[in-house]
């Protein structure tokens, strides 16, 4: 007998999202474990709604339990249904299989549905949820069940390599693969087709059998925690394969694989693993026109190629150098005495473009930059100016809008929500909107177009169709960072909680909770993110891993009103004030503080340029210093004046543009001052383009353009 039960301890706690145990049993044996604290509503939904697809002749479907990591694939047959349940907590593998009979299953679904179904009367679930259930039930107690489709020639497929690299053999005897419907109704239960894993060259040696490509998945994972061991001090690391655990040598070569050893580098075996990956994901793809959307597949096409492209190229694939041609040794020159400060000559200058008086109202605007334009979102609307000075394109926005950095931006009124094309001077689609206003900057992928609601939430459309894929809304939270890693969607507020979501559906992957407020997005620094924190005279960078949700480090340093950190390589860097003087501090890959040393700006930093190896930082007046990687000047351009607040500076072609009471160009190598644009009333927000095209915004909401141009003249 088949039995489906569901806890009732939600039935006594008042909530609109309940939450309890789960259980599945056959003849009294428990088929699914570990399922302890699941959300309800969308686990009976979808049994429900998967039990109703499989009666109108779907073949395959899954239900998830988020909570659990488990997936229960659902493949209908000619003599009933086959439930496969597998588990994506580490290791990925599959559970169990088992048989069972057609109605014995939808009765199974159709009690513990109406069971549900009572108690939800007599809860505080909005009607909505109890209207969906109670439709979805009534479609399923009269199905007339429709034949399941032929089944197809199974799917074979081999990836082979030479060298030290893995083998793959998919035999997909069911055709899962083939009879999966197109979307993500049966995403995993596709994947987990039989086949077999081997070592290239070996084929009697160690080996994988089962799912391949559910072990291809964990892996991967192993690979990129090998990856993430490279250039430690950890003499070995011992991974969890899907046949049990193995040691990688890390001071040395060897794999203890199984009963046997290989004479393999780390670096090997994360190249191994990682490529596997890849060459799998895009093969499946290539071989099977409706898995080209599987999201399992998509991130693992996107955590292999970002594993390797932190791995060092292989031997074969780094090309020769051509022969240095020795140069002939040039005269000497004669010697020239330097020109004095006033002699010297200055070879650039502002020219003025346009300016749009008034353009913006009197209340908070921002300033998005394009290749093409730049976007002005303020309360009077968004316009959309050119480089050359001409406004191209006015959109209403009452209620504030969103663009990102390609040109894609939704406008919101009060009851309407519209959406953009980088160039569209009339909106592509428009849906309705309970009038919350939008934050400034988005962030556009290949589908969705992600923007802040309210400064304190996050949602995600298809900009397509305008359809909203996903809403993230936390309590108690006045201000929210969002920034996107891969797939996975990074919310840092301002109450100490960083929550990683899934990109294509938001559900909540994991939640790291800090002792400090999150004050900025986090910023991708190789494998990991980095996302400041700070409260008063305290300041601090976390380093988080955005696939698995790990904390690497959380430093402190003694720093107040901070700048945004930026990294590169090996090092890490932020500046702030430390006892009312400005201070730069380096960290290093671990979170350790190589140097704190003091930079000559008189006010507080507003940014941290990158120059190559070295660093230019930029105060709130435009004063700016370059440094190198041991922290040491080598040069100091002072201060322009007192400046009304800190504009982020930039850095274009080699040269810094440091916003201040005097907007200035200076020469990133020596420090000398190209050229300089008062900025009247004071500049609220600044803009670069590509080509050195300067936008400004001032306290009066005037919107200028400058150009950078060629221009001789003697100081």
């Amino acid at each position: 007998m088949l039995r489906i039960r569901i806890g009732r301890r939600w039935t006594r706690e008042r909530g609109t999202a309940p939450h309890d145990s789960v259980s599945l049993e056959l003849d009294g044996v428990a088929l699914v474990d570990g399922a302890e604290d699941e959300p309800l509503l969308p686990l009976v939904e979808a049994l429900l709604g998967c039990t109703g697809a499989l009666a109108r002749g779907t073949a395959m479907a899954d239900v998830s339990l988020p909570e659990s990591g488990l997936v229960l694939c659902l493949e209908n047959t000619e003599d009933g249904c086959a439930l496969r349940i597998a588990s994506l907590a580490r290791p990925a593998r599959l559970v169990r299989r088992v048989r069972l009979d057609w109605s014995e299953w939808c009765e199974a679904v159709i009690r513990m549905g109406e069971q549900f179904l009572s108690d939800l009367e007599e809860s505080s679930v909005p009607a909505g949820s109890r209207r969906a259930v109670r439709e979805r039930l009534r479609a399923l107690r009269h199905p007339s069940r429709i034949a399941p489709p032929r089944p197809v020639a199974p799917l074979g497929l081999r990836l082979g390599a030479t060298g030290r690299a893995l083998v793959l053999q998919l035999n997909d005897g069911s055709g899962l693969l083939e009879r999966a419907p197109r979307g993500h109704a049966a995403a995993l239960g596709a994947l987990l087709g039989s086949g077999r894993i081997w070592i290239a060259g070996a084929p009697d040696g160690w080996q994988l059998k089962g799912p391949a490509l559910l072990h291809v998945l964990e892996l991967v994972r192993c690979g990129e925690e090998v990856q993430r061991a490279l250039g430690t001090s950890v003499q070995s690391l011992e991974i969890q394969l899907p046949d049990g655990p193995s040691r990688v040598s890390l001071s040395g070569p060897g794999w203890s694989l199984g009963k046997e050893t290989l004479p393999w580098t780390a670096e090997e075996v994360a190249r191994a693993l990682l490529s596997l990956g890849a060459s799998a994901a895009r093969a499946v793809r290539w071989a099977v026109p409706g898995q080209r959307r599987n999201p399992h597949l998509e991130e693992l096409v996107a955590r292999s190629e970002a594993g390797l492209a932190l791995l060092r190229p292989a031997p074969t694939e780094r090309r020769e150098r051509p022969p240095v041609r020795r140069r002939k040794p040039a005269r000497a020159a004669r010697a020239v005495r330097p020109l004095r400060r006033e002699g010297s000559i200055r070879r650039l200058r502002f020219l003025p473009v346009a300016v749009a008086p008034g353009l913006a109202g009197p209340g908070p605007a921002s300033l998005v930059t394009t290749d093409s334009s730049v976007i002005l979102i303020s309360d009077r609307g968004m316009d959309v100016v050119g480089w050359d000075g001409k406004v191209r394109l006015h959109r209403p926005a009452a209620r504030g809008g969103a663009c990102a950095t390609d040109g894609r931006a939704v406008a919101a009124t009060r009851n309407r929500l519209y959406g953009y094309g980088p160039q569209d001077p009339n909106p592509r689609w428009f849906q309705p909107h309970d009038g919350a206003a939008l934050d400034p900057l988005a962030i556009s992928t290949e589908q969705l177009l992600l923007f802040g609601v309210e400064r304190r939430g996050v949602r995600a459309v298809d900009f397509l169709t305008g359809r909203e894929r996903w809403s993230f809304l936390p309590a108690r939270t006045r201000r929210l960072h969002v920034a996107l890693s891969g797939v996975t969607v990074l919310a840092a507020s301002e109450s100490g909680v960083l929550t990683g979501l899934d990109l294509h559906d938001g559900t909540v992957r994991f939640r790291v909770a800090a002792p400090l407020p999150f004050t900025g997005p986090a910023q991708a620094w190789g494998p990991v993110v980095l996302v400041p924190l700070g409260r008063e005279e305290r300041s601090a960078l976390l380093a988080l891993d955005p696939v698995l949700g790990e904390v690497r480090w959380l430093t402190e340093l003694p720093l107040r009103q901070a700048a945004p950190p930026t990294a590169g390589g090996a090092r890490a860097w932020i500046s702030g004030l430390h006892e009312d003087r400005p201070t730069l501090a380096c960290l290093d890959v671990r979170g350790r503080v190589l140097w704190q040393r003091a930079v000559p700006v008189t006010e507080r930093p507003a940014g941290v340029l990158r120059a190559g190896a070295e660093l230019v930082v930029v105060g709130t007046s435009g004063a700016a210093v370059r440094v190198r990687r041991d922290g040491k000047p080598v040069w100091r351009a002072g201060a322009a004046g007192v400046a009304p607040g800190p504009v982020l500076p930039g850095l274009e072609h080699g040269v810094v543009l440091a916003a201040g009471p005097v907007v200035r160009a200076l020469d990133v190598r020596q420090g000398r001052v190209l050229a300089e644009l008062p900025a009247g009333r004071g500049v609220r927000a600044m803009a670069v383009s590509p080509g050195l095209d300067v936008a400004l915004l001032d306290e009066s909401g005037d919107l200028a353009i400058h150009r950078l141009a060629s221009h001789f003249a003697v100081v």
